[in-house]
């Protein structure tokens, strides 16, 4: 009984062992457009920690993870003013290939934090959250292509150090859009799971 139930362990043991050895760092890429201004995603962008498996289409649990980035906008008052920003995804989410090739991930939740600005002064803590992102898309052998083609960024709860009106302005809008791609092997399953090019089945 005693080995019977040691040797149930190590194979448990073994095969997450396995599993972890598996898991990847996804290298993310695409686009991102705030306000109807499109900008690449940061470069080392990634998905992760997560196992794709090709004979369920499932790709386990894991997060977006983007390094900071900046970009320019109109600030009234100031003109063109250089943003450094922080994109962090405040939940998990998983994905799921259809035998078809059609895929979607479960929600995702953003937030995007404003860390430094070119103006003579500080506008920090800025932060808008949640940013919703309902991502569809497909899944072929050399990367899993997801996009949402309209999300919102809701308005700041912060000060901005006086600045969140102008700040708002700018960010907080409805024109805004995503298209991002995860490279690896990501072959549709053998079988067909039901989901739709919304997101999962609720």
């Amino acid at each position: 009984m005693r080995t019977t139930a040691l040797m149930s362990a190590v194979t448990i043991s073994l095969a997450c062992a396995s599993a972890t050895a598996q898991a990847a760092d996804f290298p993310v890429s695409g686009t991102i457009t705030i306000n109807g201004t499109s900008a690449p995603l940061p470069a080392g962008s990634t998905f992760g920690d997560s196992i794709y498996d090709a004979q369920t289409g499932l790709l386990s649990v894991g997060k977006f993870t983007f390094p900071q980035s900046s970009t320019t906008i109109n600030v009234s008052g100031f003109g063109p003013v250089t943003v450094t920003y922080q994109v962090t995804q405040t939940n998990t989410s998983t994905a799921q290939v259809a035998g078809d090739g059609v895929a979607a991930m479960t929600a995702v939740e953003l937030e995007l934090a404003i860390v430094s600005t070119s103006l003579p002064l500080p506008v920090t803590p800025c932060r808008f959250s949640p940013i919703p992102l309902d991502l569809a898309g497909s899944g072929t052998s050399s990367e899993l292509s997801l996009e949402d083609t309209a999300f919102s960024v809701p308005p700041t709860a912060d000060a901005c150090g006086g600045f969140a009106s102008q700040i708002n302005s700018q960010l907080a809008t409805s024109n805004n859009s995503i298209a991002l791609a995860l490279t690896g092997d990501f072959t549709p399953p053998p079988d067909t799971d039901t989901i739709f090019e919304d997101g999962f089945e609720s």
